[in-house]
């Protein structure tokens, strides 16, 4: 049995309103393994913003013609400059090895042409480009992926990080082992097949995306949230924090704050 994780955890970018960057999300039977489908307005007011980590990967179309690319799961935080207009497929990532058939670790902090992790890609391009609204563009894409989709998700990856979700990711490597009854050994292998890296570095990610989502809240305590999610202290907290969102906690809550003047979709 596998939990279906998207019920009880989904990501969050540095971007709370977004009118560069619009959020469509996928049909029922996509939403365990996509996160959304996303298009960029280069039109827009804001030209540079903060990426930061959001456990996804992504498949980036250029609506210009330009070949599309394949960005990986990362660890790092960084700011995007201005780029023309842009479809998105972002993809969990620990759901995404059923549609790529790749190595994962390869593409972990990594970016490579989409043709080199999928093959005939170029048509499906083509295909996005030429249509003349957002939702014949999902369309199609949603098309493509459950063609691609082979059923085969890792059972004991997905209910691994709904145990960490669950537990505020206050969990073990033997937590793991204990919950899917098996080896720690075989814990690790599958989650670097089926995510690229190991357990305890993607529950690290997922708990700062908690931490992230937990820090916009109101009545946001520094305290609570540092007990909540295992930190040894505040001071570890947001040392683990400004690793991964490239700023402080508290210029990036100011920095959301001031973002979310200009976007106009629901948080």
């Amino acid at each position: 049995m596998s939990f279906s994780l998207d019920s009880i955890f989904t990501t969050r970018t540095a971007l709370s309103k977004e009118c560069c960057i619009t959020e469509i999300p996928p049909s029922p039977s996509l939403s365990p393994y996509v996160r959304c489908f996303w298009k960029y307005n280069s039109s827009s007011d804001i030209a540079d913003f903060r990426i930061i980590p959001d456990c996804c990967a992504d498949i980036i179309i250029p609506l210009d013609g330009y070949s599309s690319i394949f960005v990986g799961l990362s660890d790092t935080s960084f700011i995007t400059k201005r780029m023309g207009d842009v479809f998105g497929i972002r993809f969990y990532a620990w759901a995404i090895a059923p549609f790529l058939h790749i190595g994962l670790s390869e593409m972990f902090n990594n970016v490579v042409p989409i043709n080199s992790v999928l093959n005939k890609f170029d048509i499906l391009q083509r295909a996005i480009i030429e249509a003349n609204t957002t939702a014949k563009q999902v369309q199609l894409a949603e098309k493509f992926l459950s063609q691609l989709f082979d059923g085969k998700v890792c059972n004991d990856v997905m209910n691994s990080l709904y145990l960490a979700v669950s537990e505020n990711c206050r969990t073990t490597l033997k937590d793991l082992s204990d919950y899917c009854a098996v080896s720690k050994r075989t814990i690790e292998r599958k989650f670097l097949d089926n995510v690229g890296i190991s357990p305890k570095r993607i529950i690290d990610l997922v708990r700062y995306q908690l931490l992230w989502q937990d820090c916009m809240k109101q009545g946001f305590s520094a305290a609570d949230s540092a007990f909540k999610f295992g930190y040894y202290d505040e001071a570890h907290m947001y040392n683990d924090f400004k690793r991964y969102h490239g700023i402080g906690l508290g210029a990036a809550r100011s920095e959301y704050k001031k973002l979310s003047l200009f976007y106009n979709t629901e948080e």
